[in-house]
């Protein structure tokens, strides 16, 4: 099975990891009324002696997941949920990234137009710097 059906099979699955464990305890509770416990006191000592059901079932999910993805999908619905909650606060947060993003643009298109671009000179070789003390160097 590939990730992907995983991915999307897994309410199913945990569906039949439930079930199973309902399905144990349930068979440990016969077993006990069988020897002749009531009925309470059977659901009872199974519990006890099955333990602790939900860590067990847990740890058998984390199988199944894919934490580093899951996480970051739950950090961005909780993003989303909180700027839906706020619109004023969404409004100045996208207009800060949308100036942020465009005064970068704009500083890196000069300084690549500047710097970091060749000059459009037929020979580079022969420019030549002139100072204000009179020394030329030829570069």
């Amino acid at each position: 099975m590939n990730w992907i059906s995983r991915l999307f099979s897994r309410p199913r699955l945990y569906g039949d990891l439930s079930a199973e464990i309902e399905q144990h305890l349930n068979e440990k509770i016969d077993e006990l009324v069988a020897s002749g416990m009531s009925r309470e006191q059977a659901a009872q000592t199974a519990r006890w002696e099955f333990g602790y059901v939900t860590l067990p079932e847990e740890r058998s999910r984390e199988v199944w997941q894919f934490p580093r993805l899951e996480s970051s999908f739950s950090d961005i619905r909780f993003v989303l949920r909180m700027l839906r909650k706020s619109p004023g606060f969404t409004a100045v947060a996208i207009l800060t990234f949308a100036l942020g993003i465009g005064a970068n643009t704009a500083i890196f298109s000069l300084v690549d137009a500047v710097m970091l671009r060749a000059l459009p000179v037929k020979d580079p070789e022969q420019l030549v710097l002139l100072n204000g003390t009179g020394d030329i160097w030829a570069g």
